[in-house]
């Protein structure tokens, strides 16, 4: 590869990581009865790989933000309680960062974006009529304005 070929696929490397955009800290909570509802993305277990079934409701949330004058989005990443807690930690941020690249190829602005991380927070574990983890297994979608 040429010196321009390696400069040209960093380039588009960094361009494509949303992390060096967002804001990372943590979202505020609530926002009253006109805010737009959550917006939940499911992962598989172990995974930070966004759904291809996910696109489509992560596109619906950059319209919804749009049309309602949202003025920020902020991720937050989970776990269920499985595994290790700093793996369960990167995890979450790591699914958050997926969310969030998929924010800015839908068109929403990266400099709206703040991710955050609460790994384990709502891990409930109780396998009662479904596998309650699998809904831990997420990142939500909260908007702010």
């Amino acid at each position: 590869m040429t010196k321009v070929g390696l400069l040209l696929a960093t380039g588009a490397l960094l361009a494509a990581t949303p992390s060096f955009a967002q804001t990372v800290g943590s979202c505020a909570r609530g926002g009253g009865a006109n805010q737009p509802q959550p917006v939940w993305v499911l992962f598989d277990l172990g995974s930070a790989h966004v759904r291809a079934a996910d696109k489509p409701k992560i596109a619906e949330a950059v319209k919804t933000a749009k049309d309602r004058q949202v003025t920020s989005i902020c991720l937050v990443g989970h776990t269920d309680k499985l595994g290790d807690k700093a793996l369960n930690a990167k995890l979450a941020r790591e699914r958050s960062q997926a969310v969030a690249a998929e924010l800015i190829r839908a068109g929403y602005p990266a400099n709206h974006v703040v991710i955050a991380a609460d790994p384990e927070a709502f891990g409930s574990m109780d396998l009662g009529n479904y596998n309650a983890s699998d809904k831990d297994r997420r990142v939500t979608i909260l908007f702010s304005r």
